[in-house]
């Protein structure tokens, strides 16, 4: 079983040896660990360095700091994209519920993550809030780029729209939430092959610990919820969702 995506550097250094201990007793034989910035690029990157294939990383600046990535940070992370473990670009994409960093500034930081990913031929792990068309629009402006659109919510429709183009899907604890159909409909809705599941920790717990700091020992819960609504054995879809991981980020094309 696989997080694809857990912000590991944001627990307390004190706590990550029962984190990740908690992580292999409840199964959980890797996690990927996206940076979100200058805070935490070089962070993810020892973490990814360390974790003997365990904690895989991804380098880049989240919408929230896009105004931030300059030149020098941006030749920073071109530099950590070829760092031992780092194995994907992100956390990137656009947020215009905050609007943290400029709209434009984001577009244009984003475009900049998918060229490097499309240099570099590494995936790319995208967030996106309330920015639906413009997000599409960087990724058709950038073909050839690979990469999952992580804790999804655009439901079966925005599932369509980016199976199309190639990209992945990752499913978080917001599945089990009572008012969560949207993220069911888009897990019932996403082809064989195409779906990660995460936990997005240390955010969105899933039921019966919502409000709780949430953590990877956890995307067991995501994996029998996204199991139930896809009436499929729970160990068919972890191996599966297991091979699509592999495919996108261990295996470069």
């Amino acid at each position: 079983m696989i997080d694809s995506h857990a912000h590991l550097t944001m627990f307390p250094i004190d706590e990550r040896e029962g984190v990740l201990g908690r992580a292999a007793e409840a199964g959980v034989g890797a996690i990927l660990v996206p940076a979100t910035g200058r805070d935490d690029l070089d962070a993810v990157a020892e973490m990814a360095g360390l974790g003997e294939g365990r904690t895989p990383g991804a380098v880049g600046f989240h919408p929230h700091e896009a105004s931030k990535c300059d030149v020098a940070w941006r030749r920073r992370v071109e530099t950590l994209a070829e760092a031992p473990g780092i194995v994907a670009i992100g956390e990137i994409g656009l947020d215009y519920h905050y609007e943290l960093s400029p709209r434009e500034d984001q577009r244009r930081v984003l475009a900049w993550h998918l060229g490097l990913a499309r240099e570099r031929g590494l995936p790319v792990i995208l967030h996106h809030r309330e920015a639906w068309e413009d997000f599409l629009a960087a990724l058709d402006a950038t073909p050839k780029v690979r990469g999952v659109a992580h804790s999804f919510t655009e439901g079966a429709e925005g599932v369509a729209e980016l199976t199309r183009r190639g990209f992945f899907v990752g499913i978080s604890g917001m599945v089990t939430f009572p008012k969560g159909e949207n993220i069911r409909e888009a897990a019932r809705a996403v082809p064989a092959g195409r779906l990660l599941l995460e936990t997005d920790s240390p955010y969105l717990a899933p039921v019966p610990h919502r409000g709780k700091r949430n953590e990877p020992a956890l995307v067991r819960l995501v994996l029998e919820e996204v199991a139930r609504v896809r009436e499929i054995d729970a160990a068919d879809l972890e191996r599966e969702t297991d091979s699509a991981f592999e495919e996108l980020f261990l295996r470069r094309p």
